[in-house]
């Protein structure tokens, strides 16, 4: 579990956090994130969280209804038509209470190397994020078939392995 409230008072957005007010429900922007995170080096999302647009401080604004939007987020992760591959496990989302107001954690990890890209949506190419700083960025054609040639060459070498622990 992270430490929401070291998050919530010493720190802003950067390349490990992102914050969604998500208070009409899951903002499609937070998927965006979780390719992202999932493709890079992983973070964690706050849902019920703004960022001041000045100070660039987090305040918490919680979610009303935690109890739905939580089998929202499993639905859709389970959904191959929304997310190419959840790689998250129970622990990775949960409700946390910080001063009276309910928030979703949800701790994204770096997909390993055979399941990435992790995409939105049915085409890779158009649904594959990267995460720069702050932002998310949609990966260039390049980026996503680098990730590809690095899956293909993890089970090639699997193969080869196999087959020399075959031969010797």
């Amino acid at each position: 579990m992270v430490d929401i409230h070291r998050i919530l008072s010493s720190e802003k957005e950067s390349g490990h956090i992102e914050v969604k007010t998500a208070t009409g429900g899951v903002p499609q922007s937070m998927w965006e994130t979780y390719s992202a995170f999932a493709n890079t080096d992983g973070g964690v999302i706050l849902l019920g969280v703004q960022e001041d647009v000045q100070t660039k401080k987090l305040i918490p604004i919680g979610i009303k209804n935690t109890e739905k939007m939580i089998p929202e987020l499993w639905n859709a992760l389970n959904n191959p038509q929304k997310i190419s591959e959840n790689i998250l496990l129970n622990e990775n989302i949960y409700t946390v209470d910080y001063d009276k107001k309910k928030i979703i954690v949800m701790e994204v990890p770096r997909a390993a190397r055979q399941s990435r890209p992790i995409y939105i949506g049915r085409d890779m190419f158009s649904g594959s994020y990267r995460r720069n700083g702050e932002g998310d960025y949609r990966c260039k054609r390049e980026e996503v078939l680098a990730m590809l040639a690095t899956k293909q060459k993890k089970v090639q070498t699997a193969r080869l392995w196999k087959l020399l622990g075959f031969l010797i």
